[in-house]
């Protein structure tokens, strides 16, 4: 397959017009982190464990199907069960804890997130001590899930990539270097070919710490030191890195590290344009589970969810378009009446 400039002709002078092409936004302002998502690529998160990548990666999902409505495919069995990983999907989506407790959400609002998480994400559970699940494996479900559904997935995301079963074939002469390169080149593949964006969150090798002002802590860590080595920075299209600043000491610029500051290195950016290369840094609110950007004027600025930023939960809004009611939701009539909720699902707002 090959092309000439006169067989493109019509898409060149578009891009001549137009210019590069963003991806789907995440919710913050370009300024403050310029990161946008696009079909049909990749993006490899790597950090140290405990950093908070998981944390991150509910935020942009969510934020994902707020603005643009997107559908997400979940692996990701260290953080639970489905029902956990609900839970705290839940508690993201609302901004208070969805288990009782002094801060929970109300029941109108559990509803309310019930509805937007099952409309939005799927959880893959594979019972990983009974069978090998292979990065094929991981793909073919989703493939699977498609048809079964009739709906659209638009990002898969893989939490994270060591809990893949490893299979070596012949050509990976007993390499990890190129299983991971033969790999990560069938996970750019099937981003293209499903229009996908797929994600996957792996961890860095282990790291030498350092001791400053009787603080010991683990440096920002280098592309170079992803687990398996820089093929994941050569073979990826979007890296990012991150790193939580020890608290209680500065940067080289005097400025004190925040309690729950989180820095984001993106390292590398294709196609260009989608994002832009530098550190960025975010705030992570630990009774909302959600990150926001602090001014210097001390003030915070969550993520633009469009209708449904956090704070329309102040007011009463009208419960969003559910899907068929499944096996979960056989009694969710019932408790809507016994709740005094005026509900009629053909007023609901798209």
């Amino acid at each position: 397959m090959y092309k000439r400039l006169e067989e493109v002709n019509q898409g060149l002078n578009n891009l001549r017009e137009n210019g590069l092409s963003k991806g789907k936004s995440v919710g913050f302002n370009w300024d403050d982190l310029p990161y946008t998502v696009k079909l049909g690529t990749t993006t490899y998160i790597a950090a140290p464990p405990g950093t908070g990548k998981t944390e991150l990666q509910k935020e942009l999902l969510i934020n994902l199907s707020c603005l643009h409505g997107w559908l997400h495919v979940i692996w990701s069995p260290e953080t639970g069960s489905p029902e956990e990983i609900f839970a705290e999907l839940c508690h993201a989506f609302i901004g208070k804890s969805y288990l009782k407790s002094k801060w929970q959400m109300s029941e109108r609002e559990r509803l309310d997130a019930e509805y937007f998480i099952n409309e939005h994400f799927i959880i893959i559970d594979i019972d990983d001590e009974e069978e090998d699940f292979t990065i094929t494996d991981f793909y073919s479900l989703c493939d699977k899930i498609e048809i079964e559904t009739g709906k659209k997935i638009h990002t898969t995301t893989i939490d994270p990539w060591n809990e893949l079963d490893e299979h070596y074939i012949d050509s990976d002469l007993g390499r990890e270097d190129k299983f991971i390169s033969r790999s990560l080149k069938l996970v750019r593949r099937d981003a293209k070919k499903n229009n996908r964006h797929n994600f996957i969150l792996t961890h860095v090798r282990d790291q030498g710490m350092v001791s400053e002002g009787g603080i010991t802590y683990y440096p920002f860590p280098h592309a170079r030191e992803i687990a398996g080595g820089q093929t994941w920075f050569r073979k990826g299209m979007t890296v990012i890195l991150m790193w939580r600043p020890p608290f209680g000491l500065s940067d080289s610029n005097h400025r004190a590290y925040g309690e729950n500051e989180l820095q984001i290195r993106i390292g590398k950016v294709k196609p260009k344009g989608t994002s832009k290369r530098g550190t960025y840094i975010l705030n992570l609110d630990t009774h909302k589970y959600q990150y926001y950007i602090l001014t210097d004027a001390n003030q915070k600025i969550y993520a633009d969810r469009g209708q449904h930023s956090f704070n329309q939960y102040d007011d009463v809004k009208p419960l969003p378009k559910p899907l068929t009611p499944n096996k979960h939701f056989q009694d969710l009539d019932k408790e809507i009446e016994q709740l005094g909720i005026d509900y009629n699902p053909t007023k609901f707002i798209e």
